[in-house]
């Protein structure tokens, strides 16, 4: 398996790090940095000095082992070594934007590669970390989480297709992939307990983030409901975008646990963000009771307009406030 790493990360890494430690007290690694920067300045002209201050960066970034920290993570997972054969590691800005992921997407020349190894047999994998990360002692803990779903993509059994649609809209499509990864991050950590390994988080912390995407469904309730997915043993990958999808998929997991209750399943659940079934758009301003709350003849009048629709479906705010608007009209006329 070869490892490459971008070399704006491997100077950023070694960078940062320098000025981390001298402003912590240690000069160690300043002097020795200085020790073998100091003679290219000396002994080379300018225009020659970037390639060789790149070799030392390279140098400094695998002889203070940050290359290693990698290296060592794949060392958990023999059998992925042997189906990868390049693994792409690049810098990143923010932490939303950290990542591991079958190399496919990221360019030409990595494209290319990935290719000539997927004629080979094997998979390229892109990381994308931020340059802090390479001195944080969670990052071994980090690229565990994140390998394990490298080693669910390659599975056979977990059915994983990259190119799956989700959602209407790219306000539903968001929605659905964010809820899509708690629920998969939520299995990676179960696992990774269950195999005596330090998660990225605990399941009480899982829980309270899988509870900010689902706060509809009552406090008791969703304890149920994720006691149920945690106890699941096996996910797929439509199963989760499924789950993600359908919140009734969701509440259908709860089980028996004490001090919880089982949800009681209704037709449609109107979560905040889900597209309105009249105007398409998401909306976190549903108007439900339509029923007791909204005249007969606006209710017939959305009936025409969307041949279908029930309004236990509910609505936006905005489009049933201009179907009462229309329907006057119409009735008025």
């Amino acid at each position: 398996m070869e490892l490459r790493f971008q070399p704006a990360l491997i100077q950023e890494v070694v960078d940062a790090f320098l000025e981390k430690t001298e402003r912590e007290g240690d000069p160690t690694f300043y002097k020795e940095f200085h020790e073998l920067a100091d003679p290219i300045y000396e002994n080379f002209p300018l225009d020659d000095r970037e390639p060789e201050f790149q070799k030392l960066y390279q140098y400094l970034f695998g002889h203070w082992g940050f290359a290693d920290i990698i290296d060592q993570a794949f060392n958990e997972f023999p059998d992925l070594r042997e189906r990868i054969g390049i693994v792409l590691v690049r810098g990143v800005l923010k932490e939303d934007q950290e990542s591991v992921d079958i190399l496919r997407k990221w360019g030409t020349v990595e494209e290319d590669l990935a290719k000539t190894f997927e004629a080979k047999g094997q998979k390229g994998v892109g990381i994308k970390l931020l340059p802090r990360r390479f001195y944080d002692p969670a990052l071994a803990r980090f690229c565990r989480h994140e390998l394990i779903h490298i080693k669910d993509m390659l599975d056979p059994a977990f059915l994983y297709d990259p190119d799956i649609k989700v959602g209407n809209t790219p306000g539903e499509e968001s929605l659905i992939l964010a809820r899509f990864r708690v629920l998969w991050c939520l299995w990676i950590d179960n696992r990774l307990g269950r195999w005596g390994k330090e998660p990225v988080f605990s399941k009480e912390q899982r829980f309270r983030e899988f509870s900010t995407w689902y706060r509809k469904i009552p406090g008791k309730q969703l304890v149920a409901v994720f006691e149920g997915l945690w106890a699941t043993e096996f996910f797929t990958h439509p199963e989760l975008i499924e789950l993600a999808t359908d919140t009734l998929k969701v509440i259908d997991r709860a089980i028996e646990v004490e001090g919880a209750e089982i949800p009681e399943r209704k037709k449609v659940m109107l979560m905040p963000g889900f597209p309105c079934p009249l105007c398409g758009f998401p909306t976190y301003n549903w108007v439900e009771n339509l029923e007791q709350d909204v005249e007969p003849e606006v209710l017939d009048f959305i009936r025409d307009n969307h041949p279908g629709w029930d309004p236990e479906y509910g609505g936006c705010d905005r489009c049933i406030e201009v179907y009462k608007l229309r329907a006057a009209g119409v009735h008025g006329d």
